[in-house]
């Protein structure tokens, strides 16, 4: 939970959140100006939780933290109302995990993030071995490798992904198990949105000589690269404005020329819009991102 780093005045949502511990650490965290939800599905844990939230709530002076009986597959939680989401081993026990990313991204405000730590595999669990009772008791069936896992995130709208911690990887029934803990964000993307150039000009502080993002764009450490709208409201907010600086020069909307992909700035192209012969921008020009594909 303190690894999530919930703040002051934030909704977090705890999945799976059994008797209730880490939304009681989560209500110290936010204050009586925030707000924690914990879903469960099992009525025998929602009722110890309600008894031990009546302690809490009288040890802190305030009561923020409300449970809900509901799946995971399909949150009892509101669109656009969660600044935090937080899972401890959960996940891996539903067989609709990217059901469950869909209903995170959800709930989650534009500019949100889930903190999730789950148990990850070397390689895919072969469908026999999942009826290995030894590997269900001990939560390792839904176990997915860490790259597929990754994979889904991004696929389903996540960007920013840290890796927090990581456990010691355990062999079991020839399959390598460890835990780890992911941070992603719920930000602005070009790929969703289009490509609008409205007059932005991104620059990589380092320290990095150079570094690429999800989206393919290319950013050389202190030199000027233009972006569209998209991409400079995501590089505005956490875990990326730390490294970055992004001007506003209008002007770069006005005297850029149109490219052979047909994205220039100000102009909306389609998500999946690519073109091989797109000329490289300039760094006080172009549609591309300075990348030889448009808005890809």
């Amino acid at each position: 939970m303190l690894k999530a780093g919930a703040q002051a005045g934030e909704t977090v949502v705890d999945l799976g959140s059994g008797v209730g511990i880490d939304c009681f650490v989560a209500a110290r965290l936010v204050g009586p100006t925030g707000k924690v939800i914990g879903v469960d599905m099992t009525d025998a844990m929602l009722e110890r939780a309600h008894e031990f939230n009546q302690e809490v709530a009288a040890e802190l002076g305030y009561n923020v933290v409300e449970f809900r009986k509901g799946v995971i597959e399909q949150l009892p939680v509101e669109d656009n109302s969660v600044d935090l989401v937080i899972s401890n081993c959960v996940l891996n026990l539903s067989l609709h995990q990217d059901v469950v990313m869909k209903e995170i991204h959800r709930i989650l405000r534009p500019g949100g993030r889930l903190v999730i730590s789950d148990i990850v595999v070397d390689r895919e669990v072969a469908e026999a071995d999942r009826a290995n009772e030894q590997l269900w008791a001990e939560c390792y069936t839904g176990a997915i490798p860490v790259n597929k896992l990754v994979s889904t995130y991004e696929s389903l709208g996540f960007l920013g992904l840290t890796q927090l911690d990581e456990s010691t990887w355990e062999k079991v029934a020839g399959y390598h198990f460890g835990s780890i803990t992911l941070r992603a964000y719920k930000l602005p993307s070009s790929k969703v949105s289009g490509c609008v150039y409205g007059g932005h000009a991104a620059i990589y502080l380092g320290p990095y000589a150079s570094v690429k993002d999800e989206e393919d764009h290319d950013f050389v450490r202190f030199t000027p690269t233009e972006v569209c709208d998209a991409t400079a409201a995501r590089l505005r907010m956490a875990p990326y404005s730390d490294n970055f600086m992004v001007l506003d020069l209008p002007a770069l909307a006005k005297a850029a020329p149109l490219s052979a992909c047909g994205c220039a700035p100000g102009v909306v192209c389609p998500p999946a819009a690519t073109t091989a012969t797109a000329a490289p921008a300039a760094s006080t020009g172009g549609c591309c991102d300075n990348q030889s594909s448009c808005c890809a």
